[in-house]
């Protein structure tokens, strides 16, 4: 008895009917699948951009406050910021925007009121950097015999324009 290809292909077939393959419907689900997990991984990728420039913003800005910090920690205590000459581009405001001090830390944090005299968008203590880095606005500001009697509390400011929310470094420098 001699059983012929063709009829070997064709009872094969009709033993096992669901070993066609893929439908058409089968493959679209996958394709829809597969695209909302790219699409999620894209989105994740420009999220992961967007902090690290922010990070990078942050790091730029705490690197500007220490370099004023230590430029202002050189200068002679009895003519310490006094004299707008004593950093190369910085200025003396006629009188820096006055906050309102809610936490008592002596210092402006960013959920503060403050009055914006000149308009700028940014807090500006008693004195203010006229060339800052492209993007930042630097000011600082010294209080005398705090918190001690012969010291000075020196605050520095740096605001990146972008986020608005400044980097704020102090320090005390005594009397030597």
């Amino acid at each position: 008895m001699r059983i012929d290809l063709r009829e070997m292909i064709v009872a094969k077939e009709i033993a096992h009917p669901h070993e066609k393959g893929f439908t058409l419907v089968e493959a679209m689900i996958a394709v829809v699948v597969l695209s909302v997990g790219l699409f999620a991984a894209a989105s994740m990728q420009i999220k992961a951009v967007d902090v690290n420039s922010s990070a990078d913003r942050y790091t730029d800005a705490v690197n500007i406050a220490q370099a004023v910090l230590e430029r202002l920690l050189t200068l002679e205590y009895d003519r310490f910021v006094i004299d707008p000459e004593l950093l190369d581009d910085a200025q003396m405001a006629v009188s820096h925007e006055p906050f309102t001090d809610t936490n008592g830390n002596s210092a402006w944090d960013m959920d503060e009121p403050y009055t914006d005299s000149n308009g700028n968008g940014v807090w500006d203590a008693a004195h203010t950097d006229t060339n800052p880095p492209p993007g930042y606005a630097v000011s600082w500001r010294v209080e005398d015999n705090l918190p001690v009697n012969n010291a000075k509390y020196i605050m520095v400011y740096v605001t990146p324009y972008e986020t608005m929310k400044p980097v704020t470094l102090s320090c005390v420098k005594s009397r030597e």
